[in-house]
């Protein structure tokens, strides 16, 4: 489960992993041959709300090294406030940071700034469709804002009734979860057009696609209203194939993620959940047991399958990730910054 302090109030958010299977950026050069070592991983620090914290963090899995506060110390500047997400076309990578309404787009390879994009509300997710344009989730603006990389400005917006969160691309259509309405959005990428909504669960917070082409959906229940539901999909008849309800209204699952191999789903329900494509039920025992930690945050290395989890503590000191092995025994555990989120498993 994410978390947003705002000016008022916190406001619970969800998070979810990038760089599954899906999103699939149409002829994006991000498809590339995987490596053979782990990748390093970029950790995307969100920082308290309004005072400008945020940051980021390098994690080397071989050497077990951390680099923290890089953006600074490369720039000389706080990257903003809230660093949300990233995502990472060639060696450029795309931070939001919807406090600061705006896109840091820095070099993967040094972190040094190479554009500022601007005029967001609230920039939440970043998803490119094609070589040349992107999509971005916005809190607050009711639109999904169409961004153009070649010139890194907002060059239009698709209309939306509300809040829309997590993203992916797949063939023909674009996926996007509607917070506000509990929707699953459908956009054609061609002409940036709304084409569909298909009603779901209460709050779906994240999305991912597995290796048979099926869309899961991760609905959280708001806050205790409803039960919370995952949701397998099917794109091609735009059906709803299987709802599976948990028991336990009380507790909001989210981070919903998947393995390199698009078998096995992961999520956060206070403990780290795994759960099979083919299974006919909700497992009822964790994977990974918090042990009392505030997890946060969910990457799975599509590598190694390695489950890298954050702790965000009290949302004020510095958060701890802890790496685990794909079946769930304790790697390695190190300190980055504030409120550690999304995690980029550096190509």
């Amino acid at each position: 489960m994410r978390i947003l302090l705002s000016i008022s109030f916190i406001l619970i958010l969800f998070s979810c992993s990038k760089n599954e299977l899906g999103p699939q950026c149409i002829s994006c050069e991000e498809e590339q041959t995987e490596p053979t070592k782990p990748a390093d991983i970029l950790i995307i620090n969100e920082g308290n709300f309004g005072n400008g914290s945020g940051s980021i963090s390098l994690y080397s899995p071989q050497s077990k090294a951390i680099n923290n506060n890089l953006f600074f110390q490369t720039n000389g500047t706080p990257i903003g406030n809230v660093a949300q997400s990233a995502y990472q076309i060639d060696n450029k990578a795309y931070i939001t940071i919807n406090n600061s309404n705006k896109i840091e787009v820095i070099d993967i390879n040094n972190f040094s700034s190479l554009h500022t994009i601007t005029g967001f509300n609230s920039p939440r997710y970043f998803l490119p469709i094609n070589q040349s344009t992107a999509y971005v989730t916005d809190l607050y603006s009711n639109s999904i804002q169409v961004v153009d990389l070649n010139s890194n400005s907002i060059s239009g917006n698709i209309i939306v009734n509300g809040w829309t969160e997590k993203l992916l691309i797949h063939n023909d259509s674009v996926y996007v979860c509607d917070m506000t309405n509990d929707n699953l959005l459908i956009i054609n990428p061609n002409n940036h057009s709304l084409v569909d909504s298909i009603k779901v669960g209460e709050n779906p917070n994240s999305i991912v696609i597995d290796k048979d082409n099926k869309i899961w959906i991760m609905c959280s229940g708001g806050f205790s209203s409803t039960n919370p539901q995952l949701i397998k999909f099917n794109p091609q008849n735009r059906t709803i194939e299987s709802t599976f309800v948990f028991s336990d209204i009380s507790k909001s699952p989210g981070n919903l993620d998947i393995n390199s191999s698009g078998d096995l789903l992961y999520y956060i329900k206070t403990d780290v959940y795994a759960m099979g494509i083919y299974d006919n039920s909700l497992t009822t025992t964790p994977i990974i047991n918090s042990n009392g930690n505030n997890f946060y945050e969910l990457g799975i290395s599509p590598i190694d399958n390695d489950i890298y989890v954050s702790d965000a503590i009290d949302y004020i000191q510095n958060g701890v990730i802890f790496r685990y092995s794909s079946t769930g025994n304790l790697m390695h555990q190190f300190n980055s910054g504030v409120i550690p989120g999304d995690f980029l498993f550096i190509k």
